[in-house]
């Protein structure tokens, strides 16, 4: 933890600190993303004791409604966001959230109140804008830290809902939701578009303007945009086919394929039921601890764990944090269902929910997020994140709309075996299938997967890591060398 405090208190200095105050202006619509997901959790059970006959499926309905529009959001963000810019996306997220929240609070049926639900899912979808405005403005030595405020925030924000929702009704959080999503559009008000995006309209004026806000010097913005504008022009020259055969590559299919099965057992693991169902998953697997102090409890875990979990990402392999994250959740989910099944204390029960919480926040949970923006080509790697999103989104969905019914089929017992077992095959499958890229530069994680790159010179390969030792990246994806006078040139 103090490391990473260190860590981010570099990144606040020399120079850096409007870069860091954009990031953080970005990042801040993912509290509103935590609200989201983490809402049906105390909607549930306020809801079913003022309807008791509220059906299994029609509970379902609710809280997978708020999963449901995600992928919807996820494409209709990506076909906006190179239109409109991604400050006007990020502001405009304002009204599907604000009026989601508004319908929510005012609701007299429950008809009005999923369709609440299925606005504000819209707001997680087109929320993951904000990822790549962060990378578009920042520089590759600072990307992982500013980067990893998205899911700690979106952590807050569950942890803000869950404790509301112990206290107050839930037309009042949702009113509370409301009001906090002007935050974003208000914070983003003072900061410029992504300059890279400005360059690609050919804005050039606005886009050097933009760049030296961030960097706060006038030779680096002038570089990084003579640099992208280069790079852009062999991207333009593109034929439509040539275009289309680029998602056919050995490169694109492959990671698209291992990231879906890791999304699979991800949300067969429980993760995202215990975020979802928080309050109701508490009350069915019998803990002595009040369901709603349990849910808050383990809300403030997801904080806690996130931070130590963007702390490790940064620190040890991607594959072994996979395969040794889903190991333990898997064993410790396990141990709850064991405890379950032979009666034992509560506690012990609890306990190992809890740890079940801490050990996805160091690996499982964020991995195939992180990786999907790692493992995909630069030219089409906005596309293939998207339609990775979306598909794990739909997973999601799937997987909160049948729980009810999985748990009255299997039991709440049964269902912990499930979740047990599902994690123990994530972890052998990381082990076994998962690429490394920490530590790796793009063209050779790009490596792995072609089948062309791998039968390359391997000469001609350990020249280009040579040259690329002494250079520093910056955020348009270009390397400018550094000479001992501090001046800089293209490769």
């Amino acid at each position: 933890m103090l490391a990473s405090i260190k860590g981010f208190w570099k990144v606040c200095r020399y120079g850096d600190l409007y870069m860091v105050l954009a990031a953080l202006a970005a990042q801040s619509i993912n509290i509103s993303v935590g609200f989201c997901q983490g809402f049906s959790a105390v909607l549930l059970p306020q809801y079913t004791h003022e309807f008791p006959s509220i059906s299994y499926d029609e509970i379902s309905w609710i809280a997978s409604l708020g999963v449901i529009s995600n992928p919807i959001g996820a494409l209709l963000g990506g076909m906006m966001v190179d239109a409109v810019g991604r400050r006007l996306l990020l502001q405009s997220i304002v009204l599907p959230n604000l009026i989601g929240w508004l319908v929510i609070a005012f609701s007299e049926t429950y008809v009005f109140l999923c369709v609440g639900r299925f606005i504000t899912g819209f707001t997680i979808g087109m929320s993951t804008v904000s990822y790549i405005y962060v990378v578009e403005i920042t520089t590759p030595e600072k990307r992982g830290v500013l980067s990893a405020l998205g899911p700690g925030l979106v952590s807050t924000g569950i942890f803000i809902v869950y404790s509301l929702g112990a206290f107050i009704h839930w037309r009042r959080v949702a009113a509370i939701c409301a009001a906090f999503s002007l935050l974003t559009p208000f914070l983003m008000y003072f900061v410029p578009e992504s300059p890279l995006w400005l360059a690609s309209k050919g804005q050039m004026k606005e886009a050097y303007n933009a760049m030296f806000w961030l960097r706060q010097n006038n030779n680096t913005a002038q570089q990084e945009l003579m640099e992208f504008t280069k790079d852009r022009k062999s991207d333009e020259s593109m034929t439509f086919r040539q275009k289309l055969g680029l998602f056919k590559r050995r490169s694109v299919l492959k990671p698209f394929c291992l990231l879906i099965v890791f999304f699979a057992f991800q949300e067969m693991s429980g993760i995202y039921v215990i975020l979802y169902y928080a309050v109701d998953f508490f009350k069915s697997v019998g803990t002595s601890v009040n369901e709603f102090t349990a849910s808050i409890i383990v809300g403030g875990v997801r904080v806690a764990m996130g931070a130590v979990g963007a702390a490790l990402i940064s620190s040890f392999r991607r594959k072994t944090l996979g395969w040794a994250s889903g190991l333990l959740l898997g064993a410790a989910m396990l141990g709850a269902a064991v405890c379950d099944s032979l009666d034992g204390p509560p506690l012990v029960k609890l306990a190992c929910v809890l740890l079940h919480v801490c050990f996805s926040m160091v690996g499982f949970l964020q991995l195939p997020w992180i990786m999907s923006g790692e493992l995909y080509p630069q030219d089409i790697r906005g596309v293939m994140s998207g339609a990775t999103s979306c598909c794990a989104y739909v997973l999601i969905f799937l997987n909160i709309k049948t729980y009810p019914q999985l748990e009255n089929l299997l039991t709440s017992n049964g269902t912990l075996y499930l979740f047990a077992i599902c994690a123990l095959l994530g972890a052998a499958y990381c082990y076994l299938f998962l690429p490394e890229t920490k530590g790796k530069t793009l063209a050779e994680i790009m490596r792995q997967f072609d089948e062309e790159k791998k039968e390359a010179d391997p000469e001609a390969a350990g020249g280009a890591r040579a040259a690329a030792a002494p250079a520093r990246r910056h955020s348009a994806g270009a390397a400018v060398s550094l000479d001992r006078g501090g001046s800089s040139a293209p490769l």
